[in-house]
């Protein structure tokens, strides 16, 4: 007698609990024929107290299978955390610990590979949108500024936000790096 399908059992869970708290209603509000001091007689409640009665008993059927359903939070008895990193060591013995700081973590980029990375990003967004102005703000086109020979990442990074920083550069006191770039 499988079900050959989830959504299935599911429908079958759900009828099977709706019987029961149908059953439980009807023996909580014809509770006095339990005592048999009389014979079985039929209580004068409405259908509407039945209906209540189901759903309440429903409600707390849910909720006792819900609570069983919960499990405790393992503990971690033998395992230990690095004190440097944070992450859940196998061996607490200090050969694990020493084992764990021998495996060579991702290092931090250096300022200049983060500015590179920042003109590179900038760079290709300026030339995946850089035609995409709004009609107001054209008034034309604008020349592409010349870059110089001896501009460094962040020359170029400070350009990309200030569209005169390289003709400033060009004619600054700064003698160029590059003895053929002629002012």
């Amino acid at each position: 007698m499988g079900f050959p399908t989830r959504s299935s059992r599911f429908v079958v869970r759900e009828i099977l609990l709706v019987g029961l708290a149908a059953a439980a209603s009807f023996v909580f509000i014809n509770h006095d024929n339990l005592y048999l001091s009389h014979p079985f007689r039929l209580s004068d409640a409405r259908i509407e107290s039945y209906f209540l009665a189901t759903a309440m008993a429903y409600l707390f059927l849910r909720l006792v299978i819900v609570a069983l359903e919960l499990r405790l939070p393992r503990g971690h008895s033998e395992l230990v955390r690095c004190p440097e990193c944070g992450q859940w060591l196998d061996d607490p013995s200090a050969a694990g610990l020493e084992a764990h700081r021998r495996i060579e973590l991702t290092p931090k980029p250096s300022r200049k590979e983060i500015v590179s990375a920042v003109a590179l990003r900038k760079a290709v967004d300026a030339a995946r949108f850089g035609n995409l102005t709004h009609p107001m703000e054209s008034q034309g086109p604008k020349p592409a500024a010349r870059i110089p020979a001896n501009a460094t990442s962040e020359d170029l990074v400070a350009a990309l936000n200030d569209p005169d920083y390289l003709e400033r550069m060009r004619h600054s006191p700064r003698p160029p790096v590059d003895p053929r770039f002629k002012r």
